[in-house]
């Protein structure tokens, strides 16, 4: 695994907490859309919920999985929701049991790091972007989809290759953190 470097991984917060919260995910040769969550209006203040989780769902699963994947997701409270494991279980979409203190077998955390990387790669200027808080976080959404296509697939590939290896780990640190 790499080391990176702190001030790449940070979020950069825009004026009065602009930020936008994308959805990918990546399978042996493919991968999904980045798809922009909707924030949820009926929600606490306004933020995601399962409600936005399952737009995400509805929008993008019926063209990424496909019989015999297992759909992996963290234990994030979203993805937890009754709601949600009654849409994977109306489906018919096996869901992999998640270890609570586990972060590491989830592969797409690696990517969000080369995601931010090519956005700053590409679009540097979306650090010192200013303007309304709608139209800069419309520009921060381009910004990733553009980066999100750009990523090359060797990157996903290499890390469904380590899963194997990931899941070691994980039985071995009895579901505690491993060198991922």
């Amino acid at each position: 695994p790499q080391k990176y470097d702190k001030e790449m991984i940070d979020s950069y917060k825009k004026g009065k907490d602009i930020s936008v919260m994308v959805w990918g995910c990546f399978w042996g040769g493919g991968r999904s859309d980045l798809y922009l969550l909707n924030r949820d209006s009926t929600s606490k203040r306004g933020g995601y919920s399962a409600n936005s989780y399952l737009e995400v769902l509805d929008d993008q699963l019926p063209s990424c999985w496909q019989p015999g994947l297992v759909f992996m997701q963290d234990n994030a409270s979203i993805h937890c929701a009754k709601k949600v494991q009654a849409w994977f279980s109306e489906n018919a979409i096996p869901v992999t049991d998640w270890p609570p203190f586990s972060p590491d077998l989830n592969p797409i955390k690696h990517i969000w790091v080369h995601l931010k990387r090519m956005v700053m790669k590409m679009h540097p200027e979306i650090k010192f972007m200013t303007g309304g808080k709608e139209a800069v976080a419309e520009a921060l959404g381009k910004a990733l989809q553009e980066a999100w296509r750009a990523l090359p697939q060797e990157l996903f590939d290499s890390l469904i290759e380590s899963m194997q290896d990931r899941v070691k780990a994980c039985i071995q640190s009895k579901g505690w953190h491993t060198k991922y």
